[in-house]
């Protein structure tokens, strides 16, 4: 999933229109795995909590004061992405942590030195990972318990005005977007098998169904873009809708009947469900916010969230037809971010002095 603050996003949507026809740079020699810097810890065991809301295990996530914290939800797993050092720190430190959903307990973590990373996927047995480790932007391949690499592929670099590579997995391949490529990789071998140009975009983004039949990629070349239906194992384009915004279309949950996307355009945003057959607009499914309003499917559900939007734009929703369920149940919605939804809880964060703390409320049971 691809999410971003509200507070930030004016600020994205600037970097994007400066990145307009930036170049790309050529791919560099391959990175060593031997010198990423890995620390796995021990399983622990599950703690027990309160009914309805987990706990707060000592060395946990919830409950404790992190910097920019950010969670994913993919395949039976929750990840929690975590900055170790200032941002002045040349290389910064980043964690990479396996959280137990039902208490927040930390059960197996992974350091590196990086620029940044990106959401993990679990796709094939493994779960996979790009991230910028000493000017490379890599592709990599964990172990999903113990988050130690098993694979590696220098993959091309991100332009300026993209946030991170993104991976989605179809047509029994990884797929990895470099800004202005496509790539598609094998699993087994973590080598790439085909590059399809995505002529001149200065952003991107790739996202796939959980059966791995239905490939959708978006892009943007200096706001003007397009989001696609390729085939899921050789990438030809098979249908697009035009775009227009400061980056690419954020793909938000994809099913073989359709796929939702958030588009930043400068001051505004929208949300918008498209045919994934046809790629044409879903009719009375767009809805209007800022910038930072987002659209993503977990667990079946339709989460709509924008953080200056108050309970009008932060709901669960039907994700075929958007029809809203009920108000995220957050104590602060101008404060509060959802971060994601998994086990029956929602996780968010809270702004704190010297970063932000995240919390749980359970999911409404209108949400189902």
């Amino acid at each position: 999933m691809r999410t971003l603050p509200a507070a930030y996003a004016a600020a994205a949507a600037v970097l994007a229109l400066v990145a307009v026809g930036a170049g790309c740079a050529s791919p560099r020699a391959e990175h060593p795995a031997s010198t990423l810097a890995a620390v796995a810890s021990s399983t622990a065991p599950p703690s027990s909590g309160s009914p309805g809301v987990p706990s707060a295990p000592a060395g946990g996530i919830v409950g404790r004061v992190l910097t920019n914290p950010d969670l994913t939800v993919t395949g039976d797993g929750l990840y929690a992405r975590l900055s170790l050092s200032p941002a002045q720190q040349d290389p910064p430190q980043v964690e990479l942590a396996r959280v137990d959903a039902a208490t927040g307990a930390i059960l197996a973590t992974n350091k590196f030195s990086a620029g940044w990373i990106g959401a993990p996927l679990a796709a094939a047995g493994s779960l996979w990972l790009t991230g910028s480790f000493a000017g490379h932007t890599m592709l990599l391949r964990l172990d999903p318990r113990t988050l130690m690499v098993t694979g590696e592929l220098t993959i091309p670099p991100v332009n300026s005005g993209a946030e991170q590579s993104h991976i989605a997995f179809a047509g029994g391949s990884i797929w990895v977007d470099g800004s202005d490529e496509l790539v598609r990789v094998a699993p087994a071998t973590v080598t790439a098998q085909r590059t399809i140009p995505l002529t001149g975009a200065d952003s991107s983004d790739v996202d796939a169904s959980r059966d791995g039949r239905t490939l959708i990629v978006s892009e943007s070349t200096g706001g003007d873009g397009s989001v696609q239906r390729r085939d899921p194992v050789t990438g030809t384009l098979l249908a697009t809708h035009p775009m227009l915004g400061v980056t690419a279309p954020m793909i938000g949950g994809v099913s073989a009947a359709g796929t939702w996307v958030s588009e930043p355009t400068g001051m505004l945003g929208y949300i918008e469900r498209f045919a994934a057959s046809s790629m044409t607009p879903q009719a009375q499914t767009q809805v209007h916010g800022s910038n930072g309003l987002h659209a993503d499917v977990w667990g079946g559900v339709l989460w709509v969230r924008d953080q200056s939007g108050g309970p009008v734009e932060n709901y669960c929703a039907d994700p075929a037809t958007g029809r809203r369920l009920a108000t995220i149940p957050l104590p602060d919605l101008a404060e509060d971010y959802l971060m994601t939804v998994t086990g029956g809880f929602i996780y968010y964060s809270v702004p704190a002095s010297s970063g932000f703390v995240i919390r749980t409320v359970p999911v409404p049971a209108a949400c189902g």
